[in-house]
């Protein structure tokens, strides 16, 4: 388990008494109406309820709460996400469009507030067949008053109202707090003369008033839970203030900017609940099979999304025809090839898993009813838990990128080096179909090969891939730590003397206290930061998109939602190689002039070519990378 957080709150002010010994009426909300028709609600809140002292100003925290709206697995690891069904707010849209708001609950009337925002939002839960969803209506009041006994101090004011669209405490369920509504206050003071008005100036105070159910008593899991909220809510106000845009992970903003958040989590939930269990149940690897499992589902739920957008193609339980609905889910790839001709996903041009490793990903796609396969340099035991339709789809083989297959072609490279041995393969027809496709999933060796390899296989039109970047390497297969790439390091000159063979660039303090240490990692692993940009595997990101770039593709970096610190996936699509009066000729030179100028550090293209088939038989006959047990990770 990780290390708990260090707590927000002030603990010197808290009484260590039981909240429901510390409960008091609430000075604001005692007069509104309750949830329960007929009733009056007798609001409450509480000394332990309340934190003083704070520095945010009104509009900090406002833009806390809306951002927390939208995203309460920050507060209930339970929750995936909420979905916004409706929003009174300027120029807001509901974040899904198909999402439908069938009751919105009135607003209380709250002396001396005006309401300036209701929102109605759906809470998701992570495992639908444990939790079920909530929809909540949340009201929004402001206020701006002189304070009280301080003259020359205003007083502004921010209130949030959370009520679930139940009628029973039954109704509830097991992830949201045993109330009828929730209320978040908070008190900014600030002077009211404009030459001494400044953000060191304000003091704020942050409480929370609650609603209980009648006879309902106030439970420690209640109590422990109204002080996370706080806690939370002046952590993340605390972080967005001290950290820059670029650098804060909630804000990220590579993050859900290729596929929408709620289709990717919705189509994770339905493959975990799918194919989870019976995954991890069978498992035969030394490694963890959740970690592995878990990040292929990930990795599947993004393509499929993506793949619908791309292609218009939808997985198999989707389909119309419940012929062939049936048919594909009970006869797996059996199939597939029928469901082509069957079903709308005939624009799909299949996919290949380069450096497949364990296989699921290949398992999971083709059981969704998509067409394709994958090769690894070694044989997995767990290709051996799968139907025989799907190992048809695994191939044990070993890639001979072309440049090098065509290096050594003479009888005396090919005798040495042994690839006339019938596991060996190029990217040539009709091993690799010319439209397919191209998954480099934690790839290694094959990593910066990818963009390479699809203009190599269509110089015509090279076909798009998605790579997930993990162990760095270079062309020639040797470990190798790329140089951060910077406005300085030209294109045109990638060699060993511009960037230097595997030395540890500076990506931080080595000592010091320890919370320098601790921020310098946390840079460090922040995309778009230059601390991120300077490490191992920032560099080989940075790295891979400048090559895809290189050749021609239109590049996206985007955070994937998969458990793993390697969570960067690039997407390359075409744009503009072929265009502008471009040949196939003038593609594969191009693919040449980056191998050969890659090559250089490894001492030319024949010796990079022969030291990538040394490694590919090492491989083949057992060796292994950074995960040979589990994921792919040492595939050449």
């Amino acid at each position: 388990m990780g290390k708990a957080k260090k707590s927000q709150r002030d603990v010197a002010r808290l009484s260590g008494k039981p909240l429901s010994e510390t409960l008091e009426p609430s000075s604001v909300l005692r007069s509104c109406p309750g949830a329960e028709e007929g009733q009056d609600g007798q609001w409450v809140t509480s000394p332990d309820l309340t934190e003083y002292g704070l520095s945010f100003s009104k509009e900090d925290i406002q833009e806390t709460t809306f951002f927390l709206l939208a995203n309460p697995g920050l507060n209930s690891t339970v929750l995936f996400r909420a979905d916004i069904l409706h929003d009174t707010g300027a120029g807001t849209q509901a974040s899904r469009d198909e999402g439908h708001c069938d009751t919105l609950l009135p607003a209380r009337d709250v002396p001396g507030f005006e309401l300036s925002r209701t929102i109605v939002r759906r809470l998701i839960p992570r495992n639908p067949q444990l939790d079920r969803p909530l929809d909540q209506t949340c009201h929004f009041y402001r206020s701006s008053i002189p304070a009280a006994g301080t003259e020359g101090t205003e007083q502004n004011r921010f209130l949030a109202i959370y009520t679930p669209h139940v009628s029973t405490k039954e109704e509830l369920p097991y992830y949201h707090p045993m109330l009828r509504s929730l209320a978040f206050l908070y008190d900014a003071f600030s002077p009211t003369t404009p030459t001494e008005r400044g953000p060191e100036t304000t003091t704020g105070v942050m409480s929370i008033h609650i609603l209980p159910w009648q006879t309902e008593p106030v439970h420690n899991r209640l109590e422990r839970t109204l002080s996370k909220l706080l806690d939370v809510q002046i952590r993340l106000t605390k972080r967005r203030l001290t950290e820059t845009p670029t650098t804060r992970s909630p804000y990220a903003p590579i993050k859900d900017n290729v596929i929408p958040r709620h289709r990717v989590q919705d189509t994770y939930s339905r493959l975990k609940t799918k194919y989870a269990t019976d995954l991890c149940g069978r498992w035969v690897e030394s490694t963890e099979p959740s970690k592995h499992v878990f990040e292929d589902l990930g990795v599947a739920a993004f393509l499929i999304e993506l793949w619908r957008e791309m292609y218009g193609c939808v997985p198999v339980d989707e389909r119309q025809d419940s012929s062939t609905t049936e048919s594909g889910r009970d006869g797996g790839v059996d199939s597939i090839e029928q469901d082509l001709d069957l079903n709308l996903n005939s624009k799909f041009p299949g996919f290949v898993d380069i450096a497949c490793g364990n296989g699921v990903l290949v398992y999971i796609l083709l059981q969704e009813g998509y067409p394709g396969w994958g090769f690894d340099a070694r044989r997995r035991k767990t290709w051996g838990i799968f139907p025989a339709s799907v190992q048809e789809h695994l191939r044990e083989e070993i890639y001979i990128p072309k440049p090098f297959a065509d290096e050594l072609s003479s009888p005396q490279d090919l005798n040495l080096t042994g690839l006339k041995d019938t596991k060996t393969h190029s990217a040539t027809p009709p091993t690799f179909p010319q439209t397919t496709f191209i998954i480099s999933n934690h790839a290694d060796e094959l990593t910066l090969w990818t963009p390479l390899l699809a203009a190599i296989l269509n110089p015509a039109y090279p076909q798009p891939f998605l790579a997930i970047p993990c162990c760095s390497h270079s062309l020639s297969g040797a470990r190798y730590r790329h140089p951060p790439q910077t406005s300085n390091t030209s294109k045109e000159k990638g060699t060993a003397a511009t960037e230097p063979n595997g030395e540890d660039f500076d990506s931080g303090p080595k000592s010091g206290d320890l919370k320098a240490l601790r921020a310098s990692k946390l840079a460090a692993s922040t995309p778009g930061s230059a601390a991120f940009n300077k490490s191992s595997y920032g560099a080989l990101t940075e790295k891979l998109v400048s090559v895809a770039a290189e050749v021609g593709y239109n590049v996206e970096k985007t955070l994937l939602r998969i458990p793993s610190t390697r969570n960067i996936g690039v997407l390359g699509r075409i744009t503009a190689v072929g265009g502008d009066g471009e040949d196939e000729e003038e593609v594969l030179d191009r693919v040449s002039g980056i191998v050969a100028r890659e090559c250089v550090r490894d001492g030319g293209l024949n010796l990079a070519a022969r030291a990538w088939v040394e490694r590919a038989f090492g491989l083949a006959a057992g060796g292994g990378g950074c995960g040979a047990n589990g994921h792919s990770h040492a595939h050449v």
